[in-house]
């Protein structure tokens, strides 16, 4: 049997605008230079730059292994033995220890994908042990919000055939183009559809965009109208709750963000057809305090420039996303 020869295929989602906005160069790097660069055949540069692509910053790693646990949480409700909070609690603890130790002992350079790399440690940044500890706090308090809000009580009262798919990245087809997209907790309730958005960091304008972004997915994927849709972002560290409105002009908003997004994107690419693109004709930019921060500064050609990593306290952290 011949298996499918894989094409770095043009896509969009909200990180992959979110890279894009931040620096063009980064987007390269993630989106092109580290395209195969998990084939024994790849190059010394695009196997850098796919091992560079898999790091997460210390925030991002509480955020995942939070959604991780929630997504635990549900799956063992919906089967009918919701477990207790010091369950997750304690499995989230054990589960960043061994993160912790495997990522500062290196082993994510050998198995990237497998193994959580933090851009602290390739970095080598100077992160007080306090920062770690009120990592690890934030993770902790949004699993013990999680578990005692109204969500899983909602959960073990959802009949089975009200349950969509948890925490599961899926895509749709927008003017041609395919956009990834998966609402953290997605259920029917009566003719309504709930969309569901955990997050462990502070508000942001682009949440919204996000969780418009899903309402077109449960377009497409359930065949639900913007009047059917309730979108729920869940900020678990303050405990806030915020509506967001789906209606169909805000839906309209959102598709024309994301027609500027795709443009902006194109126009950067040798070839759009075949999604080929340059290093040259993708810029770096002028934000210099960004670079500090930069999984890929080893690999771009200001690093001779950028100084020593500044990484910035855990509630500046959360503002910037």
């Amino acid at each position: 049997m011949f298996s499918r020869e894989l094409v770095n295929e043009f896509s969009w989602s909200k990180s992959r605008h979110a890279k894009f906005e931040e620096c063009r160069r980064l987007y390269w790097y993630h989106y092109y230079r580290a395209w195969g660069g998990w084939s024994e055949e790849a190059g010394a540069e695009a196997r850098e730059a796919y091992v560079l692509k898999n790091l997460s910053s210390r925030q991002q790693w509480a955020g995942h292994v939070v959604h991780e646990l929630i997504a635990f949480a549900l799956a063992m409700t919906r089967a009918g033995e919701a477990p207790p909070v010091e369950t997750l609690v304690a499995r989230a603890h054990a589960r960043m220890r061994e993160d912790f130790a495997r990522s500062r002992r290196g082993e994510y350079r050998q198995r990237p994908k497998r193994v959580v790399g933090l851009v602290e440690h390739e970095l080598r940044a100077p992160v007080p042990d306090a920062e770690w500890r009120a990592n690890w706090s934030v993770a902790e308090t949004s699993l013990r919000r999680f578990h005692a809000s109204q969500w899983l009580e909602r959960a073990r009262a959802l009949p089975r055939d009200a349950w969509l798919p948890i925490d599961e990245i899926g895509s749709f087809e927008l003017d041609r183009v395919k956009v990834f997209a998966g609402p953290d907790f997605a259920y029917r309730d009566g003719s309504k559809l709930m969309l569901v958005d955990w997050k462990t960091g502070r508000p942001r304008p682009e949440d919204r965009q996000q969780v418009q972004g899903y309402a077109l997915f449960a377009q497409a994927r359930w065949g639900a109208r913007p009047e059917e849709v309730v979108a729920r972002l869940v900020y678990l560290a303050s405990g806030e709750e915020i509506d967001v409105g789906v209606s169909a002009g805000d839906l309209e908003a959102f598709q024309r963000l994301f027609r500027r997004s795709v443009l902006a994107m194109r126009d950067l690419l040798d070839d759009p057809a075949q999604n080929l693109a340059r290093r040259e004709s993708f810029p770096m930019t002028e934000e210099r305090a960004r670079c500090g921060l930069c999984p890929f500064q080893g690999l771009c050609e200001r690093r001779e420039e950028i100084p020593s990593p500044r990484h910035p306290p855990l509630r500046e952290a959360q503002e910037r996303g």
